[in-house]
């Protein structure tokens, strides 16, 4: 194989580099006086500058052959080695033929949470001031054959626990209909659909607090009418910890059922106004039973440093349950927010009192972020014009990467008779949460970001037996890796 390559046509530039083709000189040292061109200029030997030419050229051809040239793929990128990605950040290994691939990629955030003012520790699902280590997630993407790809993604942060997030496989055949089995976070919500490392803050709204976070199922996903219209259909196992903030999936604990359908609209995306061309407008529903098992998980601060409300043992599920919720996005120049509502009517039943409710809950989001650069923020967070790489000579040449502001407001209500039947104890858990949210972010290159994050949340009990707080405050610190 070599020897043929050996003495293959080399590519123009080592050409290049071995030119001239006639009797190459060297001048030597010219006297002060003496004009360069009547220097006269002694030739090399023929051999030595014959081999010096051939070496340099079966440099050229085993460069070409290994790393590869222009648009091809060199043997290390087409499966003997790693190699670094060009569009995408972190590592490939490919076969031969192209149709099986592994992609290595992931992220880590380091935290420091601060609590200034009064924070006790007595409050549900408080912690004290320190350094967390949020999340630390390796990535492996990878494909099999032509039309099947799939992602394993744990999480080994030992915050609470390390477990596996996703572990999923996709049939991409068609665009109008992808298909997705396995453990995964369905598309609910368009905050839910973010990715962990693309959120403007820290956490997710307290709209989270009623979402399918992550579980098991079969999901189809496409897009039709020239990719203006995007649909989701699912159907999920109905487990007592899928819906929450904290999700923790698990097999099912009876035979009911989560069905999901959502579907959004990009009315401009082909036509009208360019300011509009990223508006996206939506609605999800989802229904299905719950009866051995309460099937929420506590519902938490958007900073998840404070339990908000959290059912009693005794209470579970007592029939169909629906939720219900609109949403939007809208990403313009330096601009761009989202807008989230959700709305569930709930079967409940304390099993000790045999007390039973149809409840109905609420929470909603809308936030903003506004880039002081000129920088666009987006849906998959802001890709920086001029990155910061870490040198002073990129400093020098204005390269500070993308700034940006966001503000956050987010507010959750509960029905009065959760607390009317003793659902939860009214003494230490809150009826009705605000919160708001103020991020200063700055993105120093596509893999590299730090934040800095306020959280504040009053709360309102749903009697006067309420003793807990009735505020809670909390800075955030972040650092965030992505390779």
């Amino acid at each position: 194989m070599f020897a043929a390559l050996c003495w293959a046509t080399p590519p123009s530039w080592a050409a290049e580099l071995s030119e001239p083709e006639q009797d190459a000189t060297v001048p030597s040292a010219p006297a002060a006086d003496t004009p360069i061109e009547s220097t006269p200029l002694p030739s090399l030997p023929q051999k030595p500058r014959q081999q010096l030419r051939e070496l340099d050229r079966r440099l050229s051809v085993l460069e070409s052959v290994v790393v590869g040239r222009g648009h091809g793929r060199g043997v290390m990128e087409r499966g003997l080695g790693w190699s670094p990605e060009i569009k995408e950040r972190g590592f490939a290994l490919y076969s031969n033929d192209g149709l099986f691939r592994l992609h290595l990629n992931g992220g880590v955030q380091a935290d420091y949470h601060g609590y200034p003012g009064t924070h006790s520790l007595n409050d549900p699902g408080t912690e004290p001031s320190g350094f967390v280590l949020r999340r630390l997630r390796p990535i492996l993407d990878f494909r099999i054959a032509q039309y099947f790809r799939g992602q394993i993604m744990p999480d080994l942060a030992p915050r609470k626990r390390s477990e596996l997030f996703n572990a999923f496989i996709d049939w991409d055949r068609f665009e109008w209909a992808r298909v997705r089995v396995g453990q995964f976070k369905p598309v609910m919500s368009i905050e839910n659909q973010q990715g962990e490392f693309d959120l403007v803050f820290a956490e997710r709204s307290l709209v989270q607090n009623f979402a399918l976070r992550r579980d098991f199922g079969v999901q189809v996903t496409g897009r039709v009418l020239n990719r203006a219209v995007r649909y989701d259909l699912g159907v999920f196992n109905s487990n007592n910890g899928a819906v929450g903030s904290s999700s923790v999936p698990d097999t099912s604990s009876d035979n009911n059922k989560l069905g999901m359908a959502r579907l959004m609209y990009t009315p401009f995306l082909l036509a009208g106004p360019k300011a509009l061309r990223q508006l996206d407008l939506g609605v999800a529903a989802m229904y299905g039973g719950c009866r051995e098992s309460v099937c929420q998980q506590p519902m938490l601060t958007m900073g998840q440093d404070h339990t908000i409300f959290q059912y009693n043992g005794s209470v579970t599920g007592n029939g169909d349950h629906t939720w219900l919720l609109p949403q939007m996005s809208w990403f313009w120049g330096r601009m761009g927010m989202m807008s989230t509502l959700v709305h569930t009517w709930e079967h409940k039943i304390d099993r000790a009192t045999g007390a039973a409710a149809q409840l109905q809950h609420q929470a909603w989001m809308v936030q903003g972020e506004l880039a002081l650069t000129d920088d666009e923020p987006a849906f998959n967070r802001v890709t920086p014009k001029r990155p910061f790489d870490g040198t002073w000579e990129s400093f020098s040449r204005g390269h500070w990467g993308a700034w940006t502001i966001g503000a956050r407001y987010s507010e959750q209500t509960l029905d009065a008779d959760t607390f009317r039947l003793n659902f939860g104890d009214a003494t230490q858990y809150a009826r009705t949460a605000k919160g708001y949210s103020v991020a200063l972010n700055w993105y120093a290159s596509r893999e590299f970001r730090f934040q800095n994050m306020w959280e504040h949340t009053d709360f309102k009990g749903a009697n006067g037996t309420y003793a807990a707080a009735g505020k809670a405050d909390m800075l955030i610190f972040r650092m965030t890796l992505i390779y």
